[in-house]
């Protein structure tokens, strides 16, 4: 009788640890249920009002961002801007201007994302007319000198425009080929 009485004494215990074990690692799973939306980033370095500049190695400036506020993540090498102000500079040309509510800039990989009211203003020639562009989204190539976009896109010059949906555009020689959808007017 006592071996029965042992048994079910260590059934009885085994029955109270497994529930105890499922029910700790169960209030475990409440308590550390994270929402990776909750989780905010804190930036290395905040800057208001400021102005980026890079530089090639012989000094000559290969852009420049103007901000009324910047954050710098040093872990993935990326500025993030408000309202950025983007000069592009091409040799022997007239610098391409860029404007939009939001802006990510990979400058180790010499990548920019813009975002939000995307305004981009081209010259081939100091004397030639602006051509703007707008669009929501466009990806900056630095180093391939591209400016690429999935969305819609309308480009304007004097009395002409073209607009469509997805972008490709060489800014060094000035190409815009636009690849679904696209419209436009052409006027002298």
């Amino acid at each position: 009788m006592s071996y029965i009485k042992k048994n079910l004494f260590n059934l009885v215990i085994i029955i109270f640890g497994f529930t105890s074990v499922l029910f700790i690692n169960n209030k475990a799973d409440n308590i550390l249920d994270i929402n990776s939306n909750d989780i905010k980033t804190m930036p290395d370095n905040v800057f208001n009002k400021v102005k980026y500049i890079a530089m090639n190695n012989d000094g000559d400036p290969l852009y420049t961002i103007s901000s009324p506020h910047m954050k710098q993540f040093f872990d993935n090498e990326v500025i993030e801007a408000n309202k950025p102000n983007i000069l592009l500079f091409r040799k022997n040309k007239p610098p391409t201007k860029i404007v939009s509510d939001f802006g990510s800039i990979a400058y180790k990989r010499q990548n920019i994302k813009l975002t939000g009211n995307v305004q981009m203003y081209f010259q081939e020639e100091i004397k030639d007319p602006f051509l703007k562009l707008n669009t929501e989204e466009i990806y900056i190539y630095l180093k391939e000198q591209l400016a690429v976009t999935d969305l819609q896109v309308f480009i304007k010059k004097n009395n002409s425009y073209l607009n469509g949906i997805g972008m490709k555009s060489s800014l060094t020689k000035g190409e815009f080929i636009l690849f679904e959808e696209t419209r436009g007017k052409h006027a002298n």
